[in-house]
């Protein structure tokens, strides 16, 4: 039997922790206004159709029954405490999955005010995680695995592009959040996308001013070589 379980910085709560999760609460993110009035009109300025639409971190709560087969002594629950104390420590954002949400992570910070409740040898534990707003998929979009695959969204693409001269190249982001994709370049290859340009030479760039909008994308290529388009789709 399969057991309901987080994976956080890399420690999984019941197969490292034994701590059987026994509610979960993903709560959803508050979207900021981004409409702005101009003065002495009537007129509103959306930045939305300029940056996308903003919203707040969302907070993810878990709880947890901490026990074994053997009621613990004090000192046995004492220790345990002290190791999810040192796991979920604050101030520290890592990534954060959530069994019943497959093939999905959560950027998150645990946050420091544990909700401990101590009975007759276990106790329940209350945990707060703050994360960024969307959650990100596991898979890179430009990859072929079938069982991540979501008939009703994804679509099956190629991203990596071979350059001789100029062409065009469609990008598909199937998710809900504009995203930054890292490009990876053979030869040298001069990127333009929505007004703007990127002159790459071989190797990976992570940080540039690409930036996929949601849906189709479509980007002037030039140069020679080939250039492979990387990201992971975000949903909220």
């Amino acid at each position: 039997m399969d057991v309901k379980s987080i994976t956080f910085d890399g420690v999984n709560s019941w197969d490292d922790l034994q701590l059987l999760l026994s509610n979960a609460e993903i709560g959803y993110p508050k979207k900021n206004k981004s409409r702005i009035q101009i003065p002495n009109s009537n007129i509103y300025y959306d930045y939305a159709d300029l940056f996308g639409d903003f919203y707040e971190e969302r907070t993810l709560e878990f709880e947890f029954i901490i026990a074994r087969p053997n009621a613990m002594t004090i000192a046995e629950l004492e220790y345990k405490k002290s190791q999810i104390a040192n796991w979920l420590e604050p101030g520290i954002r890592h990534r954060l999955s959530y069994s019943e949400i497959p093939f999905y992570y959560f950027l998150a910070e645990a946050q420091g005010d544990y909700d401990y409740t101590e009975e007759n040898g276990y106790a329940l534990l209350k945990v707060k995680f703050v994360c960024l707003p969307y959650k990100i998929h596991e898979v890179d979009e430009s990859d072929d695995i079938w069982d991540t695959f979501e008939f009703e969204n994804d679509i099956a693409q190629d991203l990596t592009f071979e350059v001789s001269g100029t062409r065009e190249a469609k990008i598909y982001n199937a998710g809900t959040a504009k995203v930054s994709p890292k490009l990876i370049v053979t030869g040298n290859v001069t990127v333009e996308l929505n007004g703007l340009s990127e002159s790459l030479g071989a190797g990976t760039h992570e940080q540039t001013k690409i930036v996929l909008s949601r849906g189709w994308n479509k980007a002037k290529l030039a140069g020679s070589g080939t250039i492979r388009f990387s990201f992971s789709k975000e949903v909220l």
